[in-house]
């Protein structure tokens, strides 16, 4: 089902996005743990690019086998940055021959080492212009990136905002954000959109916070803010050698709970190909997501 269609119900959206592992005993780790993370009926699985589309092939093996194997709804991510057009076109003509039909449209982040974005010959430089190019080609469905806090590389919130409407007018559906631990950004950022003509679902995106120090490096990298409140709880368990996946749990369960109170058309988890706190974390919100635990 495509998004447009898909985001029409009256209850929440939950959706969920994994990454391709590099090694094989990740491979056998999410091999083991898909099947338990599809019984959570989430809306999709969505499926994320390496740097350059270095994972493209395992990304498409891995969505289709969601979607042609498991029988349950697949998301494609694709990015355009290290792709020429001629690439981005045979990649579309893959993932339509495995009965894919959403695609999540993305410019893609530089090669590590590599400080900043370059543009591939015959390549494009922005996620509208994929946009564009999927609209072209046809059949899918599309979502973009949203930033509450902005993108890191943005001069400013509002010269964010413009991108955005970009991509929105190019031909996307929906507007999945980057992740955020403080509820008031991601409303903030939908008023915004809203004032600015885009009337597009946006669906706030959610880590649940397994370990300190890998959050504070995510964090660091795409620009978002963990609040001190927060921070101090997660230091705490740390020091005290409490459990910081129940903090982070807790704390996903109240944003969770928040945002759909107040309107949010659902949750996209980046559930980093784990199980068991997304699986507590489903529980909890059940009553929330009017779903019987």
């Amino acid at each position: 089902m495509k998004f447009k269609n898909l985001y029409v119900s009256e209850l929440p959206i939950v959706s969920f996005e994994l990454f391709p592992p590099k090694t094989e005993e990740g491979l056998d780790r999410l091999e083991e743990r898909l099947p338990k993370l599809i019984s959570l009926d989430p809306a999709f699985i969505s499926v994320t690019y390496g740097a350059l589309g270095s994972t493209q092939d395992l990304t498409l093996e891995l969505t289709s086998k969601i979607k042609n194997v498991y029988g349950h709804e697949a998301v494609q991510h694709l990015t355009c940055v290290g792709s020429p057009q001629a690439e981005i076109e045979k990649m579309l003509g893959k993932i339509r021959e495995h009965n894919i039909e959403n695609i999540v449209a993305l410019r893609g982040d530089p090669p590590q080492g590599q400080a900043q974005f370059e543009v591939s010959e015959n390549g494009y430089a922005h996620a509208d212009q994929l946009v564009a190019h999927i609209g072209l080609f046809g059949g899918f469905g599309v979502a973009v990136a949203g930033y509450p806090e902005k993108h890191v590389e943005a001069e400013d919130f509002e010269t964010d905002l413009r991108y955005l409407k970009r991509k929105v007018d190019a031909g996307a559906d929906i507007i999945i954000t980057q992740l955020f631990y403080d509820n008031k950004h991601y409303f903030r950022f939908v008023q915004r959109c809203r004032e600015i003509g885009i009337k597009q679902p946006i669906v706030p995106g959610l880590l649940p916070i397994l370990n300190v120090d890998q959050i504070k490096r995510i964090t660091e990298i795409c620009g978002s803010d963990i609040p001190q409140s927060l921070l101090q709880k997660l230091i705490d368990a740390e020091r005290g050698g409490c459990s910081v996946a129940e903090v982070g749990i807790k704390h996903t369960t109240a944003q969770v709970i928040d945002l759909i109170n107040r309107g949010a058309p659902g949750i996209h988890f980046y559930v980093l190909n784990q199980y068991f706190h997304i699986a507590e974390i489903m529980q909890r919100i059940a009553p929330v997501l009017k779903r019987i635990p």
